[in-house]
């Protein structure tokens, strides 16, 4: 139930809507028998489908694929070897240490003839199973019982076995079946294995009664990650066992089922969630041939697609989670979807344009809807949407190419999850920690292949995976080359953007995101992040871990993590502590920060959290920059500057002498003490990189201190 403080938090509108679904779900409860009554029995004697309309993706590119043979091969030897390297555990075996037969005993009992005869399969092969239910990092276990039996507890990472139930991996067995195709056992062996561990998900797996269905958007991920390898392996013409052909399409029409049955919707506070759900939908269905099942819910998807764009994204283009992280995954989900709708071909465009002429409203669980945010153009073959949709997608593509550095990296700002959709480039950029290749999740390619796919400017961009040539585009904005210095405002999100050929310079101040929830955002305003020439400087920490330690969740949303002033033990906003609830809550606003100038050569921004109110002003001169912090308060102050790992530190007459590779820049501080020390910088979800941080303590009301770009000048001016 929502706490007091909770309802005080957010809208009223949002409130009484939460308030209505809890009363409605109160009159509407679905039991377990229930539940069993459809899923073991109704639709176990349905098995509608059998056969997949395929060809969306392919192996495209193959030179890039020759290129990383080597690579490859290692990713599919660890594959075939169950050892994955998901959020920070390092390269290790996933597998179960029980056999089969105690496997089964684990399992409920109704489902454990079907999974005895599924390991049979799996037997036969020398197959050893995957193990699901566990967070190899804690150790914690999910013993597999009813979905909405199952919590998530402080102490363990739930998202472990999330992140492997998604099975990103499988795109590289399709790779390997290709690369290795000359010799037909070896490639046999990452078909089979392919077959196998889908075989071995639902074996131990049943629908709605393991930790893997707990989280509806991973049900949908997962699902749309089967049907993307399924594609790319059908288009190397791989032959699969009928065996394996029945069951998949089952368990694809038990996925679309139940997240149609558990939709993330609310009227209340939704979010990243519920457009996973919606994008899944539509990819899954996008497979099946026509009926008129498979097409209500591609209207529906579609509808919903347009709605909740312009209800996630902010009329800047920015999403509304106060997020860059979640800004690019919910992208990634908005533009693959475009890609599937933009490749229909005439006869599915046909029969949804029967559909709407002759239905009414689509009921799906709390939505009931009649699907009129989009037009059918038959006479050209398209979708027609409304122009302000196509408005807030040109501005999301603008802010996501104004979030990107010149080395390919996306900023981090608020929480990092190191998700994807999909994961084409599994592994494809990389870096080295003691040894061990781990994935550089805040580079995209796929990410601007759909947008070089879907724009006007470039309908046949080069793309690794994408098949289909549209012959409808959209008006996309490209990105942008910049040689003098330009000021990119983004007030919605709060976020600015000033970039020159010798910077780029990212400034923090406004929404703490989710209609004032706050569930993604940090105690980050007024923080500034700095790449120089392609070279990362200074940087936000990033995101440690969720529910697995509140202690790191909140150390790493705290202002004394970030590159901005503030009180010693103290904080910006505020949260509470003791559950897993309030790791994603700000339980007081206090920043309400805003940007009061903004000109091209000066921006002011203040927040409001201390007793007086925080200023900081950025201005520019030659080859500098110029930060003026106030703050009329007579506690201590710490000003923060968090560095990349690359970045070594030369101290010379007061003035620190950074160089990150063959680039260097200066950073000269106010007369006040300081201290230089580590801090552990999180360049994904769960992976800890060793980093210095420069820490300067001072009652002063006004510092003022420069970073400079030209070297020569030893004394500022």
């Amino acid at each position: 139930m929502a706490k007091l403080w909770q309802v005080r938090r957010v809208p009223l509108k949002i409130t009484i809507n939460k308030i209505v679904e809890k009363i409605y779900n109160a009159f509407h409860p679905k039991s377990e028998q229930d539940f069993y009554k459809k899923y073991f029995v109704d639709l176990q004697n349905l098995r509608p489908y059998k056969k997949l309309e395929t060809g969306y993706f392919g192996i495209i590119d193959k030179s890039l694929l020759v290129e990383k043979k080597d690579l490859i091969e290692f990713l599919g030897n660890q594959i075939l070897e169950h050892k994955f390297n998901l959020l920070g555990t390092g390269w290790i075996n996933r597998n179960h240490i029980q056999n089969f037969e105690e496997i089964i005993n684990l399992l409920p009992e109704f489902y454990r003839e079907n999974s005895r005869k599924l390991f049979g399969y799996l037997n036969a092969r020398n197959y050893k199973p995957i193990n699901y239910w566990n967070d190899p990092k804690s150790g914690y276990l999910w013993e597999p019982k009813f979905y909405k039996k199952i919590s998530i507890l402080l102490g363990s990472d739930i998202k472990q076995p999330w992140e492997l139930g998604r099975m990103q991996h499988l795109p590289i067995l399709a790779y390997c079946y290709f690369l290795f195709q000359n010799d037909v056992v070896h490639s046999r062996k990452f078909l089979d294995e392919f077959q196998s561990q889908i075989i071995d998900f639902i074996a131990t797996n049943p629908v709605g009664y393991t930790v893997q269905w707990l989280s509806p958007m991973d049900v949908g991920i997962r699902v749309s990650n089967w049907l993307f390898a399924y594609d790319l392996f059908s288009d190397l013409g791989a032959e699969f066992d009928q065996n394996f052909l029945d069951v998949f399409m089952q368990s694809i029409f038990e996925h679309i089922e139940f997240v149609l049955d558990n939709l993330e919707w609310s009227g209340g506070l939704r979010g990243n969630h519920y457009f996973a759900n919606i994008t899944s939908l539509l990819f899954a269905c996008s497979y099946l041939p026509f009926s008129e099942y498979s097409t209500s819910i591609l209207a529906f998807a579609i509808n919903e697609l347009i709605s909740e764009t312009l209800y996630q994204f902010l009329p800047d283009g920015g999403n509304f989670e106060a997020s860059t992280y979640y800004h690019i995954q919910v992208v990634e989900m908005l533009l693959v979807s475009l890609y599937l709708i933009q490749s229909y071909e005439r006869s599915r465009l046909y029969d949804l344009n029967e559909f709407l002429k002759l239905k009414g409203n689509i009921i799906f669980g709390k939505r009931n809807f009649k699907p009129s945010k989009f037009s059918i153009d038959l006479v050209n073959n398209r979708i027609l949407y409304p122009n302000e949709f196509l408005e807030r997608l040109y501005r999301i593509v603008k802010f996501t190419h104004s979030i990107f550095q010149t080395n390919d990296k996306f900023i981090q700002i608020g929480d990092s999850d190191s998700g994807f959709f999909l994961r084409p480039y599994y592994f494809f950029d990389n870096f080295k920690v003691n040894g061990e290749i781990f994935e550089e999740v805040q580079r995209r390619p796929f990410l601007y292949e759909l947008i070089n796919s879907l724009s006007e400017n470039n309908c046949k961009g080069k793309s690794l995976v994408l098949k289909n040539s549209l012959k409808h585009s959209f008006n996309l904005p490209k990105s942008e080359i910049v040689i003098f210095r330009k000021v990119f405002p983004f007030v919605d999100f709060g976020l600015f953007v000033i970039k020159s050929a010798e910077f780029e310079l990212f400034l923090r101040c406004g929404s703490i995101g989710q209609q004032g929830k706050g569930g993604h955002s940090h105690n980050d305003q007024l923080s500034f992040v700095l790449c120089v020439k392609g070279k990362e400087f200074f940087v936000d920490p990033g995101m440690y871990c969720y529910t697995c330690s509140e202690k790191e969740r909140n150390k790493y949303r705290s202002v004394h993590m970030h590159n901005t002033l503030a009180i010693e033990d103290e904080e910006q906003n505020l949260w509470k502590v003791g559950d897993t609830e309030n790791l994603f809550w700000i339980y007081k606003h206090r920043t309400k920060a805003k940007a009061s100038k903004i000109f091209d050569d000066l921006i002011k921004m203040q927040h409001f959290a201390y007793t007086k109110p925080h200023i900081r002003i950025i201005s520019y001169e030659p080859e500098r920059i110029v930060f003026t912090d106030t703050l009329n308060s007579k506690k201590d102050k710490i000003l923060y500057f968090h560095l990349h790992p690359n970045v070594d530190i030369t101290i010379k007459n007061d003035i620190f002498i950074l160089t990150n590779e063959q680039v260097t820049i200066k950073l000269r501080l106010p007369e006040a003490s300081f201290e230089v020390k580590n801090y552990d910088y999180c360049p994904q979800y769960g992976v800890k990189l060793r980093a210095s941080k420069i820490a300067v303590r001072s009652n002063e009301r006004c510092l003022q201190w420069f970073i400079d770009f030209g070297i020569e000048n030893e004394e500022p001016t």
